[in-house]
């Protein structure tokens, strides 16, 4: 059995909505690691806290799936 939970790994000043925005990961933890590569967990999808809103309110972003040359995180 594992366990899933949602992390935040990056937390940056958004400068389109002007408020802290953060990425998160969505990790599978394994019971039983595999020591012999070092793997714990397996990210399984990633996603801006403030994703859905920004598309509603037209903030074009890759996390808001409106402009996909644009990822806030990366600058």
């Amino acid at each position: 059995m594992s366990h899933i939970i949602w992390k935040v790994v990056k937390e940056i000043r958004c400068q389109r909505v002007g408020e802290t925005a953060e990425l998160l990961e969505e990790r599978v933890y394994f019971d039983d690691p595999f020591p012999e590569v070092g793997l714990t967990y397996r990210v399984r999808a990633r996603k801006c806290a403030l994703g859905v809103e920004c598309n509603l309110v037209g903030h074009a972003c890759c996390w808001a799936r409106t402009n996909p040359n644009y990822d806030p995180f990366v600058e």
